[in-house]
């Protein structure tokens, strides 16, 4: 990696960009920036910012003592150019790269856009760090390229698509394809009933995207619900032991078993989600919510359904819920009625055979 005096540079590259607005940062250095490192950034990362795009690129630099963050409103959405932080180790100087989160811990850098309207976002280093420059030394500044997109509505990014337009946000709807034992009844009776269940992304955004990317991984696909109490709920989705005992995030958001942590110290059994329980849905009949331990930010993949004749309050604002049932609840009603063992397992086996993404429709 090239060492060069980071502050000069971004001096120069900001007076060079149209519609950048600059910051004031001083590295205590002297050294020469020659014209080819300037031609060599604007060729790369830089060249997009020199065409006159609306809207326009901000390019906000800062030093050590505060690190960059914004708050945008619900009808605004960010894309990010690059982000830099500059570190003095030793008696060397380097270039290294942040990350920028959103709140709930997500990530925007492989991505370049947020998944949503709105919210808060801040640089990142240090306990975050994702670049290839030295993980420790003093930063002596910073750099962020990004624009804010201005639209009507609350909104999200398809991360599947290489293109940075938003999508109106929608609940998708998924189809639970379960086997069970009617109460009363022997495995010669057993049935199978399909439940549909909208979940809800704006409202557990993280909650859906990890059950989702689980339900397109198959990893539901023949588990079972292995916990059942009536007048009170059915629980399954362990997809590791099938006992209770299992099951994680489908993806990283930040926690490794129910603390704040770095991806690369964490096993992908042990990644848990961030709660998100106060978005104001309550567990009434029907409620699609994480199961997790007494601990906070605990949730994996282990979700339970509650039927017709419960609505236990009391879990409000601690499990989230992120769904609720729109067509099947006598199905889940049913199955909340089997016999069950001295555990709450049930005696013949409730299964999912598989859960299917319906559309992309409200």
């Amino acid at each position: 990696m090239r060492v060069i005096a980071p502050m000069m540079i971004l001096i120069m590259v900001t007076s060079t960009l149209a519609g950048c607005t600059g910051g004031d940062s001083d590295s205590g250095s002297n050294d020469e920036i020659t014209s080819e490192v300037i031609q060599n950034l604007l060729e790369s990362d830089f060249q997009d910012i020199l065409q006159s795009n609306e809207p326009k690129w901000i390019n906000d630099v800062g030093d050590y003592e505060e690190l960059w963050n914004i708050s945008l409103s619900e009808n605004q959405w960010f894309e990010l150019k690059s982000n830099l932080i500059f570190v003095t180790s030793g008696n060397n100087e380097y270039i290294t790269s942040g990350s920028i989160r959103m709140e709930g811990n997500y990530k925007i850098n492989n991505d370049y856009y947020a998944p949503i309207f709105g919210g808060n976002y801040s640089l990142c280093w240090d306990e975050c760090q994702d670049g290839d420059g030295p993980n420790s030394g003093e930063i002596t500044g910073w750099s962020v390229i990004y624009r804010i997109h201005n639209v009507t509505g609350i909104n999200y990014v398809d991360r599947n698509e290489s293109s940075t337009i938003p999508l109106t946000i929608v609940n998708t709807n998924i189809s639970m394809e379960i086997s069970y034992v009617p109460s009363g009844m022997t495995e010669s009776d057993r049935t199978t009933g399909i439940v549909v269940i909208e979940l809800y992304t704006k409202d557990a955004p993280n909650h859906v995207d990890s059950y989702l990317s689980h339900i397109e991984n198959g990893d539901y696909n023949s588990t079972i619900f292995h916990r059942i109490i009536d007048n009170f709920m059915i629980q399954g989705g362990d997809i590791e032991g099938l006992n209770g005992y299992g099951g994680y995030a489908a993806n990283w958001y930040g926690y490794c078993n129910g603390q704040q942590a770095s991806e690369e110290d964490c096993s992908n059994v042990d990644w848990t989600l961030p709660d998100e329980a106060n978005n104001g849905l309550t567990h009434t009949p029907g409620a699609l919510s994480m199961a997790k331990t007494s601990a906070a930010n605990t949730g994996g993949s282990q979700f339970f359904i509650v039927p017709s004749d419960s609505s236990p309050s009391h879990l409000d604002g601690v499990h989230t819920v992120f769904g609720y049932v729109t067509s099947g609840l006598d199905h889940i009603d049913m199955i909340s009625e089997v016999e069950t063992s001295s555990n709450d397992r049930p005696l013949y086996d409730v299964t999912i055979i598989n859960i299917t993404i319906d559309n992309l429709d409200n």
